[in-house]
């Protein structure tokens, strides 16, 4: 019995100085980690600065970890400060380009509690548990940019007609790097407008463009949502009602990130050209949502529908000759003499 009390006392001291240790250790820390990531720096960086992405490549799930933009320098750095179980750490992120694509350099430092120098004792340190996150958060991106964003199809669907549809919208202007990001925000705003105002919606959100035009560095464009009757709103007002009527187009399906409208939209023309459509240029060029965000935060799963206006073709029939007299009394003769001459 004595035996016992004596391990017990000491496996009691044992923990005592187990705690004492881990409360001793370093409650501050650095910690850096690099990859490089072949896509193009400003599509990582959009990516990546873009506050509605976090949870694409965050190591941290949304309920641990809280972060807040502090300052942005364009396709340069991000600075930030993430809270990790309600302990603040600063967050540097360093874009530089390379051959390939962006070296990310990906620079935390902060405070340790309790529970994370325990962690970090019993992992083998800081460096390991911290420095693990760090390469969990940067292979998150190259996982969602490199392998996300390049998994696409696109298929023509061919001629269809496009049905009367009225509609609310929001006009904006933008450059087309910018895009993206731009319609992302307004395509939010509008489905807030709707619950707000209490708006039926007939279908799914759409853009609708005054031209697609490939070299375009700025876009012209609204976002949409299809209501069952045409809207009039105050003059002013960021929202309006909008309606086209039916019309023909060529249908085309891009299944991947938005990056691919561009090709999908020419080879759209390109099989309108083949089948002698003519494009229509004061039609709409429309893009139905089917499947986006924020039901599906996967790109390789969004569903995009393109329609290409198109003229309806015209059949101009070829002019006939007219039968006169004198052409039938020629006929005739001509007719009278070919027989005289054979006999």
């Amino acid at each position: 019995m004595r035996i016992l009390k004596y391990i017990l006392l000491l496996l009691l001291l044992l923990c005592v100085a187990f705690l004492v240790f881990v409360v001793t250790q370093k409650g501050e820390y650095k910690i850096v980690r690099s990859k490089e990531i072949k896509i193009e720096k400003d599509i990582v960086f959009n990516f990546v600065t873009d506050s509605s992405s976090y949870q694409d490549w965050s190591p941290w799930k949304s309920d641990e970890a809280n972060f807040k933009n502090i300052k942005i320098t364009p396709n340069d750095s991000l600075t930030q400060n993430i809270f990790i179980s309600e302990i603040k750490n600063e967050s540097l992120m360093q874009f530089q380009k390379t051959n390939n694509g962006v070296l990310i350099t990906w620079e935390l430092n902060g405070k340790l509690n309790f529970n994370l120098k325990l962690l970090c004792v019993l992992k083998g340190g800081v460096d390991y548990v911290i420095g693990n996150k760090l390469e969990e958060g940067l292979e998150n991106i190259d996982t969602y940019l490199v392998k996300e964003l390049k998994t696409y199809n696109i298929k023509i669907n061919g001629l269809v007609t496009k049905h009367m549809t009225n509609y609310i919208q929001q006009i904006d202007t933008c450059n087309a790097a910018d895009f993206q990001k731009v319609s992302k925000a307004m395509l939010q705003n509008m489905l807030y407008f709707v619950e707000k105002n209490d708006i039926e919606i007939l279908g799914l959100p759409f853009i609708t463009y005054e031209s697609v035009k490939p070299n375009n560095k700025e876009i012209i464009f609204a976002m949409c949502v299809p209501v069952e009757e045409e809207i009039l709103t105050t003059p002013g007002s960021e929202i309006s009602g909008g309606h086209f009527d039916e019309f023909l187009a060529v249908k085309t399906t891009l299944t991947g990130d938005y990056s691919h409208r561009k090709e999908a939209w020419n080879k759209a023309k390109n099989y309108a050209r083949k089948n002698k459509l003519n494009e229509d240029t004061n039609g709409k060029f429309i893009e139905v949502y089917k499947t986006s965000l924020p039901k599906e935060r996967k790109p390789s799963k969004w569903i995009t529908e393109l329609y290409l206006p198109v003229k309806k073709k015209t059949f101009t029939p070829k002019p006939k000759t007219e039968t006169t007299q004198d052409n039938l009394e020629n006929t005739t003769e001509t007719n009278t003499s070919t027989k005289q001459t054979e006999k």
